[in-house]
């Protein structure tokens, strides 16, 4: 059964991998859609177009970290620095959407008043926050579980 999950969830990770990098061709090709529609916006598209497109590069830096945790998993090295180091990886660039969606709403206010895709990246900094900790979360159990391995290695 554990086969199976490894390749169930593995399988969606490559998925997301596969639908993120879409989403930053999308994202490239609806930024200068809008633009050809709205030119008063012209000074904010490369800004904003950096950031959103960073910020998918974070998402896909995460999914890679989180498909090497899989891959450790399924390979029984859960106590294993390269699990810590995997998840820590995967916290880290959460913290970095959360950089970057702050960033977007400063840069955002100090050019319009009022913009509602503000609010989409206040849910994107809250769901990245959230992410983080439950990433730190589960990268504090496996440095627990590293000591008491430890421990027990030590015991006759």
């Amino acid at each position: 059964m554990k086969k199976f999950r490894v390749y169930f969830i593995g399988g969606l990770l490559i998925l997301a991998m596969a639908l993120c990098l879409g989403l930053a061709y999308g994202g490239f090709k609806l930024s200068y859609m809008v633009l050809s529609v709205t030119p008063q916006f012209y000074n904010m598209h490369i800004p904003m177009l950096a950031l959103c497109e960073a910020m998918v590069l974070c998402l896909m830096i995460a999914l890679v970290f989180g498909f090497l945790a899989l891959v450790a998993y399924g390979r029984d090295q859960i106590f294993d620095r390269k699990m810590l180091f995997y998840l820590q990886g995967t916290s880290l660039s959460f913290v970095g959407i959360c950089i970057l969606a702050v960033l977007s709403i400063v840069f955002t206010n100090f050019n319009l008043d009022g913009s509602i895709t503000n609010l989409a990246f206040m849910g994107l900094f809250l769901l990245a926050l959230l992410l983080n900790q439950v990433f730190l979360l589960l990268a504090d159990l496996i440095r627990q579980g590293m000591t008491l391995k430890e421990e027990n290695d030590l015991t006759i």
